[in-house]
């Protein structure tokens, strides 16, 4: 895709940092509504956190993500419902949310536990008993079913306004019984983050699936990789209606004058870092706010107070994923199971999650050489026990990459010795970091500055899961963009 690249337009109705999930969504709306707007990606091609990588001979996401659904069914993901908005083909295919226990006990032999829709808030009482091999006592039982029914009754608005509220505080000032503590204390790994990082309100709005869908339910493209089956659809119809690729691009400021947005200054660092300024009345930030701030393509003078404390928050959690990639000299994971599951290791005292695993062929991977299995891992790098340190401290790194291959090989030996190639790629971890306790939410709109919009994952506690919430965004902001353009042109 780096040759969809503007020649000579300058002026704009809206600029559009970043040609990620978050960028293409709202990019794709507004040229579905005929509003004039470009795309600056700094990379050659666009994708962002889906894009595919080359790796010998197979083609593969670059991080390995699985989609989730927090009502029961893609039908109701964000993603699913701009598609069908853009009438944009989705096929899926789905898995329950599998977790496996090995031991070294138990050479070739795991312990299955997935969760079940029908079962609800039951899931955490079955979770328990696969983790520790204990029976929960029905005082506990009965506690946790009074936290997801609280969880439940809890309104949106309600759930915004307990962003400022630890999730591990609120445990240990409204959870009476002590085992029903401890259950919550440590579903980190479930969660994506320690209850010590997570905001109550965030954990309310997810937590309530159990009673109103079941469970969450993960799911993938039916064909092709992210970027093949979601990027590459997007920017076929951003480009055929109108929008405009500027790619290896780099802002270096978004152009603010008297509390408006009047576009931005651009590198091109091809060609010797020049600069050249595009003009527009609205700017979307399609990259993480906290990064924006970071490298200064938006001032920190720009920022109300309380908005300058949530970016500081925000930035302690923006630590990285490892996604690791194994192509085997011969199939040794049976390609007929899940093709998706997290690990947990019972040789560390407790169960412990040290990654998840993939097969290659469920995340579609393309070209997978005949004869060999490509294999995938997800290690979460903000769990207790996998935390790789911002910036990533490689020793951390490397021992995270040695447990997880450890465990795999538990469970499927002769892993190990079959690796032909092998390779790691760390990358900014999804949504994750806006689940920190802040003062407030930030919202898609900047208080302060007009014509200024914040797309992509970082912003919004409350919401969809991961990089859904990119394309449930993606709504808002197409309404509340194209209203100011209106009122601008009255």
């Amino acid at each position: 895709m780096g040759d969809r690249v503007l020649a000579d337009k300058k002026d704009f109705d809206v600029i559009i940092i970043g040609g990620g999930p978050g960028g293409l969504a709202v990019g794709s709306m507004l040229a579905h509504e005929g509003a004039s707007s470009a795309i600056i990606e700094r990379s050659p091609s666009l994708g962002g956190r889906y894009r595919s990588v080359d790796f010998h001979g197979a083609r593969v996401d670059c991080a390995v993500h699985i989609p989730v659904s927090l009502d029961g069914a893609v039908e109701k993901t964000y993603v699913y419902r701009l598609f069908s908005h853009l009438g944009l083909p989705l096929e899926y295919k789905t898995v329950p949310w599998p977790m496996v226990k090995v031991s070294q006990d138990k050479p070739g032999k795991m312990d299955f536990f997935a969760m079940d829709p029908k079962l609800g808030a039951a899931n955490f009482f079955a979770f328990f008993a696969f983790a520790t091999g204990i029976e929960m006592e029905d005082s506990t039982k009965k506690e946790l079913q009074r936290i997801t029914d609280l969880c439940e009754a809890m309104s949106e608005e309600e759930c915004r306004k307990a962003v400022n509220i630890r999730f591990s505080d609120w445990i240990e000032r409204n959870v009476r019984d002590p085992m029903a503590q401890m259950v919550l204390q440590n579903l980190g790994p479930i969660i994506g983050a320690p209850p010590k990082d997570v905001n109550f309100g965030m954990f309310a709005n997810a937590f309530g699936t159990f009673n109103r869908a079941g469970a969450p339910l993960l799911w993938y493209p039916k064909n092709g990789t992210l970027e093949s089956a979601v990027i590459d659809p997007l920017a076929d119809y951003y480009t055929s209606h109108g929008g405009k690729v500027i790619a290896n691009r780099t802002v270096r400021s978004i152009v603010i004058e008297k509390g408006k947005a009047k576009g931005v200054i651009v590198s091109d660092d091809q060609n010797c870092f020049m600069l050249a300024e595009y003009s527009a009345p609205v700017v979307i930030c399609a990259i993480p706010i906290f990064e924006a701030v970071s490298q200064n393509i938006l001032g920190r003078k720009f920022l109300t107070r309380d908005w300058a404390e949530v970016v500081k928050q925000y930035e302690k959690l923006a630590i990285y994923d490892l996604s690791g990639f194994y192509l085997l000299r011969k199939d040794v994971v049976p390609r007929d199971g899940l093709g998706y599951f997290h690990f947990f290791d019972t040789d560390y005292g407790i169960p412990t999650y040290v990654g998840d695993l993939s097969l290659g062929s469920f995340v579609n991977a393309i070209n997978e050489p005949k004869g060999k299995q490509l294999i995938c891992s997800l290690i979460y790098g903000s769990s207790e026990a996998t935390y790789f340190g911002i910036p990533a401290r490689m020793e951390k790194v490397q021992e995270g990459h040695r447990r997880w291959k450890n465990a795999v090989e538990k469970a499927f030996p002769g892993f190990n010795s079959a690796i032909e190639f092998e390779g790691m790629n760390l990358q900014l971890n999804f949504t994750r970091y806006a689940y920190a306790v802040v003062p407030r939410e930030i919202d898609i709109q900047s208080p302060n500055i007009k014509g200024l919009y914040f797309g992509g994952d970082s912003i919004r506690s409350i919401g969809t899961p991961m990089s859904d919430k990119c394309f449930q965004l993606a709504f808002p902001i197409c309404e509340r963009v194209l209203d100011y353009l209106r009122k601008g042109r009255q």
